[in-house]
């Protein structure tokens, strides 16, 4: 259902057509992340008194909360069939930040070997923002049709790297370098859609948007003797299917539906998994998912509207791999989502609050060899954002 612009323009540019004239929304979003890593190796997990004895315990993360911008624009001249949109959606993708384990008690925190078990501080940032630019006509009263093509900047830091082979200058060990600082890769991709009017009540659409393909993230970074390594990775965004049903059974009242499918299994970065020749990691491993939601927008008095929503998503993140993405834990599958718009003086104000319940999962560290008997790694998270956005049509 067409709610908004932003939205419209995010998931299905054919909605474009159904807002008349002007239609500007700017937004801002507190992203506000919690995380926690724990990990266990019983003693003698790696050989004879390595290590004496179990060592377990928890870690959370510091908490870095972020600002995402948004805004977006919809042009659809009176008399014609065409519209025109064009929108910058910021979008948090995924960040930890553990400090390094020094006193043993989280090993997968200490320091990586021959001084530890583990990888030392952890900490990621991924972030992207998308800039999708497009049309949509009004093929027929009922049916129309939109697309957009989509650049996009993405921003990524990993610390360490496990996705560049490790090196052993300096060390009587291998150790991965760290990609400290932030690399930027651009992209590109699409997205297409239909929307249909079935009647009065009812309305459904469906879109299809293309894996955005990013160019590789790249850093140089020096080894513990000085000697600089370059490094590279590539993450693409997967393309996803979705569909919806909207139904307006009475003038206020307006119901949403709609299922989206994610191709995490087919994407550079997330595909592939394990180690590789080098020593390197090959990438996440997600799954394929699904996601089902809902949501309610209700009029409540003449210039006030309340809306309320759910969304389940299926986990990309398999247990087994839980130690591959402990810089990516995207586990959460239950989301609560709840606000209120408000005109005032020609303006729609929004306030939006968003819950995502918490959910961990928990499997064995991985060495070259497979999983170590005797560890566990467990990654739970939970999360929680503000929005407020104004917007006008005129």
């Amino acid at each position: 259902i067409c709610l908004d612009a932003t939205g419209s323009i995010a998931w299905n540019p054919a909605c474009s057509t159904e807002f008349k004239g002007r239609r500007f929304e700017i937004h801002g979003t507190l992203f506000d992340p919690w995380r926690s890593l724990s990990s266990t190796v019983n003693a003698n997990a790696f050989g004879p008194g390595m290590p004496g004895a179990t060592l377990s315990g928890t870690t959370v993360s510091h908490r870095d909360m972020s600002v995402m911008p948004g805004l977006a624009l919809i042009y659809h001249p009176k008399g014609s069939a065409n519209a025109y949109h064009i929108a910058m959606l910021a979008v948090s993708g995924f960040g930890v930040d553990y400090p390094e384990n020094t006193n043993f008690s989280n090993p997968i925190l200490t320091p990586q070997a021959p001084n530890g078990f583990g990888f030392g501080r952890i900490r990621s940032n991924y972030m992207l923002v998308t800039v999708p630019v497009g049309l949509s006509r009004q093929i027929t009263d009922r049916l129309s049709a939109g697309f957009s093509i989509v650049p996009a900047l993405s921003m990524l830091q990993v610390v360490p790297a496990p996705f560049s082979a490790p090196v052993t200058a300096g060390s009587t060990m291998p150790y991965y370098l760290s990609a400290g600082n932030q690399a930027p890769a651009f992209g590109f991709g699409f997205n297409g859609g239909v929307h249909y009017q079935v009647n009065k009540v009812v309305s459904i659409g469906a879109a299809y948007h293309s894996p955005v393909w990013f160019r590789d993230f790249h850093w140089n970074r020096a080894d513990l003797t000085g000697v600089k390594h370059s490094m590279s990775f590539k993450m693409n965004l997967p393309q996803l299917i979705s569909m919806g049903v909207g139904i307006t059974p009475s003038k206020g009242t307006k119901i949403g539906v709609d299922a989206r499918w994610f191709d995490y299994a087919n994407t550079a970065g997330f595909s592939k998994v394990g180690y590789n020749a080098d020593g390197s990691v090959a990438g996440f491993g997600w799954q394929n998912i699904w996601a089902v939601g809902g949501g309610v927008q209700q009029q409540v008095a003449s210039s006030t509207k309340i809306i309320v929503g759910y969304n389940y998503s299926g986990n990309p993140v398999p247990a087994k791999y839980t130690f591959f993405n402990t810089p990516a834990p995207a586990i959460v599958q239950h989301h609560l989502s709840g606000g209120v718009v408000q005109k005032v003086n020609g303006w729609d104000v929004n306030v939006t609050y968003y819950h995502a319940f918490q959910n961990s999962i928990t499997g064995p560290s991985i060495s070259g060899q497979g999983a170590i008997p005797g560890t566990s790694v467990t990654s739970a998270m939970h999360e929680n954002s503000l929005t407020i956005g104004l917007g006008k049509s005129f």
